[in-house]
């Protein structure tokens, strides 16, 4: 392959892992947070300001902090969050910050809330308050502000309140309960199960401490916390090597000058047998296993499994005019709308893919068309970032997944569905996490708009399909998933 090539498709394979064990630490930091006296008080309120803070590490090596503090109101608590990292992405280093505040009421239940992610290149912000029936949400990326309600059928915690109202309950051991949280990073809602497992005593630094193991589980992830006698978060492990320990101020926030491993090289996952040429291949077989396979929708279009086989077909182009834009066909009505990340009926996403396409009407070349616009015109550049395509419009720069969305509003405004899959792709002897388009043509094709492919070559292995809130279920696979190659031609 050729240099420029590889260099181009090792930058595509950073921003998933990346975006992923974000979330990982967004979601820790909005579970199990908040200090709270209250499992040996009986229920008293707290009074006082408290102040937690922890190191950050990624396989034992500390990349970064994260603090908290809990104010109490006269109807309720406010909740503040700070997270840094700072990680390796094929030889850049990348600096992200997290803040949110969130309001709750004497129950822990959420009234407010306001979310933000910033870093050299972005800055994501995310905010709501809860009225009657649903939950008002405004998000603010590259200047635009777009609003939405979320249907609520009951008022949900935010993940960051939960703990406190958990501890007030005096769970039973060994019992699983559910609850029902709203997540600001992903704007979405989900079920979080909560399990007391047992009582232990851990190390922190030099000292043995007597500690509750309990677990948390949502969407397939588990993370297990280690907390003192009053319920406050001593030490914490997440899926991908991540995990906090809790330290003093000073000691929270002192990194090291020396840089960690890099976050993707540390992650892949080695292939048995070497792939030359990925893109002229038309077949590729693979025994997967690791995981839990019924957990993914494997089989589909191109793929194909049998147990744990799973058979890979390149897709053909027909050269005959495939349907025509806007495409009207209501099975894949859903993905022509817009979504909060995937701007599609803003103004210049609209105008500029009227512009591209050029009044192409047949969907195949007006979709060829915008692939090419986005590989053109977009930087392969690791970002970091809730991808966003109104911010990659502006930025002009990303890896997969700013590609990814801008592509997929892009196609969206010119009337053609669109939607993001999520996997793998094969990179000189492994397998790396990764994000590329899907097309509807009649039937969904694969494109990959930062590798310039369409189709996407048959080492495209999709695991999972969906927005942001749908990725981070590929942590399922993270230091799991084993790949054989059985047959590639």
């Amino acid at each position: 392959m050729h240099l420029r090539m590889l260099v181009k498709r090792s930058i595509g394979v950073a921003i998933v892992l990346f975006w992923c064990l974000m979330n990982v630490l967004l979601i820790r930091r909005q579970v199990w947070n908040p200090p709270s006296p209250i499992a040996l008080r009986g229920g008293e309120k707290i009074t006082d300001r408290i102040e937690e803070w922890w190191a950050v590490f990624h396989h034992g090596e500390k990349i970064g902090y994260a603090t908290q503090t809990i104010n109490p109101k006269l109807q309720g608590y406010e909740i503040q969050d700070y997270s840094m990292l700072r990680l390796q992405l094929l030889g850049t280093t990348q600096i992200a910050t997290m803040r949110a505040a969130v309001d709750v009421d004497s129950e822990w239940a959420l009234k407010q809330f306001d979310f933000e992610l910033q870093s050299r290149e972005m800055h994501f912000r995310a905010r709501g308050h809860v009225l009657p029936g649903k939950l008002s949400v405004e998000t603010i990326s590259a200047g635009h502000a777009t609003t939405r309600d979320i249907p609520l059928t009951q008022t949900p915690y935010v993940l960051a309140a939960l703990k406190p109202y958990v501890a007030t309950q005096q769970l039973e051991p060994k019992k699983e309960y559910r609850f029902w949280t709203f997540d600001p990073a992903t704007l979405s809602q989900q079920v979080t199960t909560i399990t007391i497992e047992a009582r232990e005593h851990i190390r922190i630094g030099e000292r043995s401490e007597p500690a509750m193991r309990v677990r948390q589980q949502f969407k397939g992830i588990s993370v297990v916390s280690w907390l003192d006698g009053q319920g406050r978060i001593l030490k914490e492990e997440s899926p991908a090597g991540l995990s906090l320990i809790r330290q003093s101020r000073e000691e929270a926030r002192s990194l090291s000058r020396s840089l960690p491993l890099d976050l993707i090289a540390q992650t892949s996952i080695p292939s048995d047998v070497p792939i030359p040429e990925p893109n002229r291949k038309r077949l590729l077989k693979l025994k997967l296993s690791g995981f839990d396979l019924m957990s993914f929708p494997l089989s589909g279009g191109r793929q194909r499994l049998d147990s744990d086989r799973l058979e890979i077909t390149l897709e053909q182009l027909k050269t005959n005019p495939s349907v025509s834009i806007p495409v009207e066909d209501r099975r894949v009505s859903s993905f022509l709308q817009a979504t909060p990340f995937m701007q599609s009926d803003h103004p210049r996403i609209r105008a500029l893919a009227q512009t591209i396409i050029a009044g192409e009407t047949d969907a195949r070349k007006a979709a060829l068309l915008i692939k090419d616009w986005v590989y053109q015109k977009i930087a392969k550049e690791p970002t970091v970032s809730i991808p966003s395509a109104l911010e990659v419009l502006q930025s002009r720069k990303g890896d997969c997944n700013e590609h990814t969305v801008l592509f997929n509003a892009l196609a969206r405004a010119a009337g053609i569905p669109a939607k993001t899959a999520v996997g793998v792709v094969y990179l000189r002897g492994a397998f790396y996490y990764h994000a590329w388009s899907e097309v509807w043509l009649g039937d969904w094709i694969s494109l990959d708009s930062v590798l310039d492919q369409f189709p996407a070559d048959v080492t495209h292995v999709k695991f999972l399909e969906g927005d942001i809130d749908r990725q981070i279920d590929i942590l399922q696979l993270i230091g799991k998933l084993k790949i054989q190659v059985l047959e590639v031609s």
